[in-house]
């Protein structure tokens, strides 16, 4: 896309896109996996009211018969002027730094104002827990613990078979 002298980002069809549209579409397309590899999830962070953040989607669906094949990767982006955390409890980032044996640490990611990062998430200690309900769907909660741990702001990630 490219740039307007008003400042709006003009689409694919030359029209402008004023900045609200435009972050419109941006979090419409969270909700969508991104495109890739099948466990590719896309998150964005989004400043609510009363100084608060949620991250979106507010509800995502891995399953495990088809999205861990091939890994589990998230992609976190920051569009907002200050720094949010992506946390998921239940969850664990997998490293390689600077050896060849994965390390896991908890999944607890700090993301800058205008930052996408990538994380890989282990899917063995996913397959393992957090405890499952009779249907065997597990329930992970996320949120951003520097802008409120509320329910009202966390959301879920469902793990189902």
């Amino acid at each position: 896309m490219g740039q307007d002298v008003k400042g709006g980002e003009k689409g694919r069809n030359g029209l402008r896109l004023p900045a609200i549209g435009l972050f419109l579409v941006i979090v419409g397309m969270a909700a969508i996996p991104a495109k890739g590899a099948a466990g590719t999830f896309r998150f964005v962070v989004q400043d609510v009211e009363g100084g608060a953040a949620a991250w979106f989607p507010r509800e995502v669906v891995i399953r495990k018969s088809t999205d861990l094949e091939g890994g589990l990767h998230f992609i976190l982006e920051n569009p907002t002027p200050r720094t949010h955390v992506f946390e998921a409890p239940d969850l664990f980032e997998q490293t390689t730094e600077g050896t060849d044996v994965p390390a896991l640490k908890p999944l607890r990611v700090y993301v800058a104002p205008g930052e996408t990062v990538q994380v890989q998430i282990s899917s063995e200690r996913l397959s393992r827990g957090p405890e499952a309900d009779a249907s065997g769907s597990q329930n992970c909660p996320f949120f951003c613990p520097l802008h409120g741990t509320e329910e009202a702001v966390r959301s879920m990630i469902r793990v189902v078979p």
